[in-house]
Protein backbone atom coordinates (compact mmCIF):
# COMPACT_ATOMS: atom_id res chain seq x y z
CA UNK A 1 0.00 0.00 0.00
CA UNK A 2 1.51 3.32 -1.06
CA UNK A 3 1.30 6.59 0.87
CA UNK A 4 -1.64 7.93 -1.16
CA UNK A 5 -3.65 4.77 -0.55
CA UNK A 6 -2.79 4.82 3.13
CA UNK A 7 -3.87 8.47 3.38
CA UNK A 8 -7.14 7.71 1.61
CA UNK A 9 -7.85 4.83 3.99
CA UNK A 10 -7.10 6.98 7.04
CA UNK A 11 -9.34 9.76 5.72
CA UNK A 12 -12.23 7.34 5.24
CA UNK A 13 -11.85 6.12 8.85
CA UNK A 14 -11.65 9.69 10.14
CA UNK A 15 -14.74 10.73 8.18
CA UNK A 16 -16.69 7.79 9.62
CA UNK A 17 -15.59 8.68 13.15
CA UNK A 18 -16.52 12.32 12.62
CA UNK A 19 -19.96 11.48 11.24
CA UNK A 20 -20.59 9.17 14.18
CA UNK A 21 -19.58 11.89 16.66
CA UNK A 22 -21.71 14.48 14.85
CA UNK A 23 -24.70 12.14 14.96
CA UNK A 24 -24.17 11.43 18.66
CA UNK A 25 -24.09 15.14 19.42
CA UNK A 26 -26.84 16.02 16.93
CA UNK A 27 -24.33 18.35 15.34
CA UNK A 28 -24.40 20.06 11.92
CA UNK A 29 -21.42 20.33 9.61
CA UNK A 30 -21.55 24.09 10.14
CA UNK A 31 -21.18 23.59 13.89
CA UNK A 32 -18.25 21.22 13.30
CA UNK A 33 -16.59 23.89 11.18
CA UNK A 34 -16.88 26.45 14.00
CA UNK A 35 -15.64 24.13 16.72
CA UNK A 36 -12.76 22.62 14.76
CA UNK A 37 -11.58 25.82 13.10
CA UNK A 38 -11.75 24.27 9.62
CA UNK A 39 -13.48 26.66 7.22
CA UNK A 40 -16.91 25.55 6.06
CA UNK A 41 -15.95 25.44 2.35
CA UNK A 42 -12.74 23.51 3.06
CA UNK A 43 -14.63 21.12 5.32
CA UNK A 44 -17.37 20.48 2.78
CA UNK A 45 -14.87 19.83 -0.04
CA UNK A 46 -12.78 17.55 2.18
CA UNK A 47 -15.81 15.48 3.21
CA UNK A 48 -16.81 15.07 -0.45
CA UNK A 49 -13.28 14.11 -1.48
CA UNK A 50 -12.96 17.12 -3.78
CA UNK A 51 -10.54 19.26 -1.78
CA UNK A 52 -7.48 20.12 -3.89
CA UNK A 53 -5.44 21.67 -1.07
CA UNK A 54 -3.49 20.06 1.74
CA UNK A 55 -5.81 17.22 2.77
CA UNK A 56 -3.40 16.07 5.48
CA UNK A 57 -3.54 19.47 7.19
CA UNK A 58 -7.36 19.36 7.24
CA UNK A 59 -7.32 15.79 8.55
CA UNK A 60 -4.86 16.76 11.31
CA UNK A 61 -7.08 19.65 12.45
CA UNK A 62 -10.17 17.45 12.51
CA UNK A 63 -8.31 14.65 14.28
CA UNK A 64 -7.25 17.09 17.01
CA UNK A 65 -10.87 18.21 17.42
CA UNK A 66 -12.11 14.62 17.59
CA UNK A 67 -9.52 13.64 20.21
CA UNK A 68 -10.42 16.71 22.25
CA UNK A 69 -14.18 16.01 22.32
CA UNK A 70 -13.61 12.33 23.07
CA UNK A 71 -11.39 13.28 26.00
CA UNK A 72 -14.05 15.73 27.13
CA UNK A 73 -16.64 12.98 26.85
CA UNK A 74 -14.56 10.71 29.07
CA UNK A 75 -14.22 13.48 31.65
CA UNK A 76 -17.98 14.08 31.48
CA UNK A 77 -18.66 10.42 32.18
CA UNK A 78 -16.42 10.69 35.22
CA UNK A 79 -18.62 13.56 36.37
CA UNK A 80 -21.94 11.92 35.49
CA UNK A 81 -22.67 11.14 39.14
CA UNK A 82 -22.17 14.75 40.24
CA UNK A 83 -25.32 15.79 42.13
CA UNK A 84 -26.87 18.95 40.70
CA UNK A 85 -28.57 19.72 43.99
CA UNK A 86 -28.73 18.05 47.35
CA UNK A 87 -31.38 18.62 50.04
CA UNK A 88 -28.95 19.72 52.70
CA UNK A 89 -30.43 21.28 55.85
CA UNK A 90 -29.52 24.75 54.59
CA UNK A 91 -30.95 24.03 51.13
CA UNK A 92 -34.21 22.84 52.70
CA UNK A 93 -34.34 26.04 54.73
CA UNK A 94 -33.94 28.12 51.57
CA UNK A 95 -36.65 26.10 49.79
CA UNK A 96 -39.03 26.78 52.68
CA UNK A 97 -38.36 30.51 52.38
CA UNK A 98 -39.05 30.43 48.64
CA UNK A 99 -42.22 28.41 49.14
CA UNK A 100 -43.44 30.90 51.69
CA UNK A 101 -42.74 33.88 49.42
CA UNK A 102 -44.56 32.29 46.50
CA UNK A 103 -47.57 30.98 48.38
CA UNK A 104 -48.03 34.06 50.56
CA UNK A 105 -47.27 36.53 47.78
CA UNK A 106 -44.72 38.10 50.10
CA UNK A 107 -41.19 39.47 49.87
CA UNK A 108 -38.38 37.41 51.38
CA UNK A 109 -34.69 37.99 51.90
CA UNK A 110 -32.03 35.27 52.03
CA UNK A 111 -28.58 36.68 52.73
CA UNK A 112 -25.09 35.71 53.86
CA UNK A 113 -23.62 32.25 53.72
CA UNK A 114 -21.37 32.47 50.64
CA UNK A 115 -21.03 29.09 48.98
CA UNK A 116 -23.78 27.28 50.91
CA UNK A 117 -26.05 26.67 47.93
CA UNK A 118 -28.31 29.71 47.51
CA UNK A 119 -28.03 29.84 43.73
CA UNK A 120 -28.22 26.05 43.22
CA UNK A 121 -31.30 25.92 45.40
CA UNK A 122 -32.92 28.79 43.51
CA UNK A 123 -32.37 26.90 40.24
CA UNK A 124 -33.74 23.71 41.77
CA UNK A 125 -36.83 25.55 42.98
CA UNK A 126 -37.34 27.14 39.57
CA UNK A 127 -37.17 23.69 37.94
CA UNK A 128 -39.58 22.22 40.48
CA UNK A 129 -42.42 24.76 40.65
CA UNK A 130 -44.49 26.65 38.05
CA UNK A 131 -44.23 30.38 37.38
CA UNK A 132 -40.83 30.84 39.01
CA UNK A 133 -38.44 33.31 37.40
CA UNK A 134 -34.78 33.67 38.29
CA UNK A 135 -33.07 36.98 37.50
CA UNK A 136 -29.36 36.92 38.33
CA UNK A 137 -27.80 40.33 38.78
CA UNK A 138 -24.22 41.43 38.14
CA UNK A 139 -22.11 44.59 38.54
CA UNK A 140 -23.44 45.67 35.12
CA UNK A 141 -26.92 45.97 36.65
CA UNK A 142 -26.09 49.29 38.31
CA UNK A 143 -29.06 51.27 36.97
CA UNK A 144 -32.81 50.84 37.25
CA UNK A 145 -33.09 50.33 33.48
CA UNK A 146 -30.46 47.57 33.45
CA UNK A 147 -32.03 45.83 36.44
CA UNK A 148 -35.50 45.87 34.89
CA UNK A 149 -34.11 44.66 31.58
CA UNK A 150 -32.59 41.63 33.33
CA UNK A 151 -35.89 40.92 35.10
CA UNK A 152 -37.78 41.29 31.81
CA UNK A 153 -35.53 38.73 30.15
CA UNK A 154 -35.97 36.34 33.10
CA UNK A 155 -39.77 36.46 32.83
CA UNK A 156 -39.70 35.82 29.10
CA UNK A 157 -39.78 39.30 27.56
CA UNK A 158 -37.05 39.21 24.92
CA UNK A 159 -37.94 42.36 23.02
CA UNK A 160 -36.13 45.45 24.31
CA UNK A 161 -38.36 48.27 25.52
CA UNK A 162 -37.65 51.94 24.74
CA UNK A 163 -37.69 53.08 28.38
CA UNK A 164 -37.52 51.81 31.95
CA UNK A 165 -41.20 52.57 32.57
CA UNK A 166 -42.23 50.58 29.51
CA UNK A 167 -40.01 47.70 30.65
CA UNK A 168 -41.67 47.82 34.07
CA UNK A 169 -45.13 47.85 32.48
CA UNK A 170 -44.22 44.84 30.33
CA UNK A 171 -42.99 42.93 33.39
CA UNK A 172 -46.11 43.75 35.36
CA UNK A 173 -48.34 42.68 32.48
CA UNK A 174 -46.45 39.42 32.14
CA UNK A 175 -46.40 38.22 35.77
CA UNK A 176 -49.44 39.81 37.45
CA UNK A 177 -52.05 37.34 38.77
CA UNK A 178 -49.81 34.32 38.13
CA UNK A 179 -49.21 33.37 41.79
CA UNK A 180 -45.59 33.23 40.73
CA UNK A 181 -42.26 33.96 42.35
CA UNK A 182 -39.53 36.30 41.15
CA UNK A 183 -36.12 35.33 42.57
CA UNK A 184 -33.50 38.07 42.32
CA UNK A 185 -30.11 36.44 42.89
CA UNK A 186 -26.83 38.28 43.53
CA UNK A 187 -28.96 41.21 44.69
CA UNK A 188 -25.97 42.79 46.42
CA UNK A 189 -25.04 44.28 43.05
CA UNK A 190 -28.18 46.41 42.96
CA UNK A 191 -28.26 50.00 44.20
CA UNK A 192 -31.14 51.03 46.43
CA UNK A 193 -32.95 52.62 43.47
CA UNK A 194 -33.03 49.26 41.67
CA UNK A 195 -34.19 47.47 44.83
CA UNK A 196 -36.99 50.04 45.00
CA UNK A 197 -37.85 49.24 41.37
CA UNK A 198 -38.16 45.55 42.34
CA UNK A 199 -40.42 46.62 45.22
CA UNK A 200 -42.59 48.56 42.79
CA UNK A 201 -42.98 45.46 40.61
CA UNK A 202 -43.96 43.52 43.73
CA UNK A 203 -46.51 46.15 44.74
CA UNK A 204 -48.03 46.21 41.24
CA UNK A 205 -48.28 42.44 40.76
CA UNK A 206 -48.67 40.79 44.14
CA UNK A 207 -46.36 37.96 43.12
CA UNK A 208 -43.81 36.69 45.58
CA UNK A 209 -40.31 38.17 45.45
CA UNK A 210 -37.18 36.64 46.97
CA UNK A 211 -33.99 38.67 47.18
CA UNK A 212 -30.82 36.61 47.56
CA UNK A 213 -27.27 37.80 48.10
CA UNK A 214 -24.53 38.50 50.59
CA UNK A 215 -24.86 40.41 53.84
CA UNK A 216 -24.58 43.81 52.14
CA UNK A 217 -28.10 43.28 50.77
CA UNK A 218 -29.52 43.47 54.28
CA UNK A 219 -27.48 46.57 55.04
CA UNK A 220 -28.64 48.22 51.83
CA UNK A 221 -32.30 47.48 52.53
CA UNK A 222 -32.12 48.80 56.09
CA UNK A 223 -29.73 51.66 55.38
CA UNK A 224 -27.69 50.40 58.31
CA UNK A 225 -30.66 50.96 60.58
CA UNK A 226 -34.41 51.21 60.16
CA UNK A 227 -34.29 54.73 58.79
CA UNK A 228 -37.47 56.33 57.45
CA UNK A 229 -35.96 56.60 53.97
CA UNK A 230 -35.83 52.79 53.73
CA UNK A 231 -39.08 52.06 55.55
CA UNK A 232 -41.13 51.23 52.46
CA UNK A 233 -38.58 48.70 51.24
CA UNK A 234 -37.80 47.21 54.65
CA UNK A 235 -41.44 46.87 55.64
CA UNK A 236 -42.23 44.83 52.51
CA UNK A 237 -39.80 42.08 53.49
CA UNK A 238 -41.86 39.61 55.48
CA UNK A 239 -39.34 36.80 55.87
CA UNK A 240 -35.64 37.35 56.46
CA UNK A 241 -33.14 34.51 56.80
CA UNK A 242 -29.46 34.99 57.53
CA UNK A 243 -27.25 32.07 56.53
CA UNK A 244 -23.91 31.29 58.11
CA UNK A 245 -21.23 28.72 57.43
CA UNK A 246 -22.22 25.24 56.23
CA UNK A 247 -23.60 23.08 59.02
CA UNK A 248 -22.28 19.61 59.77
CA UNK A 249 -25.51 18.27 58.29
CA UNK A 250 -24.86 20.19 55.05
CA UNK A 251 -21.44 18.61 54.65
CA UNK A 252 -22.66 15.13 55.60
CA UNK A 253 -25.46 15.31 53.00
CA UNK A 254 -23.03 16.41 50.28
CA UNK A 255 -20.52 13.67 51.11
CA UNK A 256 -23.28 11.05 51.09
CA UNK A 257 -24.37 12.22 47.64
CA UNK A 258 -20.80 11.90 46.39
CA UNK A 259 -20.44 8.53 48.14
CA UNK A 260 -17.33 9.66 49.98
CA UNK A 261 -16.22 7.07 52.50
CA UNK A 262 -13.54 6.85 55.14
CA UNK A 263 -12.89 8.87 58.27
CA UNK A 264 -9.83 10.67 56.88
CA UNK A 265 -11.68 11.70 53.71
CA UNK A 266 -14.63 12.99 55.74
CA UNK A 267 -12.41 14.99 58.06
CA UNK A 268 -10.55 16.56 55.14
CA UNK A 269 -13.78 17.44 53.33
CA UNK A 270 -15.27 19.00 56.44
CA UNK A 271 -12.13 21.10 56.88
CA UNK A 272 -12.32 22.23 53.24
CA UNK A 273 -15.99 23.17 53.68
CA UNK A 274 -15.06 25.54 56.49
CA UNK A 275 -12.76 27.55 54.20
CA UNK A 276 -13.88 30.66 52.32
CA UNK A 277 -15.47 28.74 49.42
CA UNK A 278 -17.65 26.64 51.75
CA UNK A 279 -19.70 23.95 49.96
CA UNK A 280 -18.98 25.52 46.58
CA UNK A 281 -15.26 25.11 47.15
CA UNK A 282 -15.71 21.56 48.39
CA UNK A 283 -17.77 20.68 45.32
CA UNK A 284 -15.00 21.98 43.04
CA UNK A 285 -12.52 19.76 44.86
CA UNK A 286 -14.77 16.71 44.57
CA UNK A 287 -15.34 17.33 40.85
CA UNK A 288 -11.61 17.41 40.23
CA UNK A 289 -11.12 14.35 42.43
CA UNK A 290 -13.70 12.40 40.43
CA UNK A 291 -11.75 13.11 37.24
CA UNK A 292 -8.65 11.54 38.78
CA UNK A 293 -10.31 8.19 39.39
CA UNK A 294 -10.26 5.23 37.03
CA UNK A 295 -13.51 3.66 35.80
CA UNK A 296 -15.32 2.02 38.70
CA UNK A 297 -12.87 3.39 41.26
CA UNK A 298 -14.09 5.29 44.29
CA UNK A 299 -12.58 8.58 45.37
CA UNK A 300 -9.94 8.20 48.04
CA UNK A 301 -8.33 10.50 50.56
CA UNK A 302 -5.33 10.86 48.24
CA UNK A 303 -7.54 11.95 45.33
CA UNK A 304 -9.23 14.61 47.45
CA UNK A 305 -5.98 15.83 48.99
CA UNK A 306 -4.31 16.09 45.58
CA UNK A 307 -7.26 17.95 44.07
CA UNK A 308 -7.34 20.36 47.01
CA UNK A 309 -3.62 21.07 46.59
CA UNK A 310 -3.97 21.47 42.81
CA UNK A 311 -6.67 24.09 43.38
CA UNK A 312 -4.31 26.00 45.65
CA UNK A 313 -5.91 24.98 48.89
CA UNK A 314 -4.11 24.96 52.25
CA UNK A 315 -5.38 24.07 55.67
Amino acid sequence: MNDAERQQRDDVSLKEALREEMKRRNMSQSKLSKESGVGSTRLSLWFSGRYSGDNQAVADELQRWLMSVQEESNDTRALCAVPDWEPTPTAKNIVNVLKYAQRAGDMALVYGGAGVGKTCTARYYQDSYPNVWLATMSPAMNTVAACLERVAFAVGISEAQPSAIKTENAIVGRIAQTSGLLIVDEAQHLPVSSLEAIRSVYDATGVGVALMGNESVYTRITGGSRQAHFAQLFSRVGYRVKLGSPTAGDVDALLAAWQIKGRKSHELCKAIAQQAGALRGLTKVLKMSSMMTEDGQSMTFDHIQTAWADLGGTL
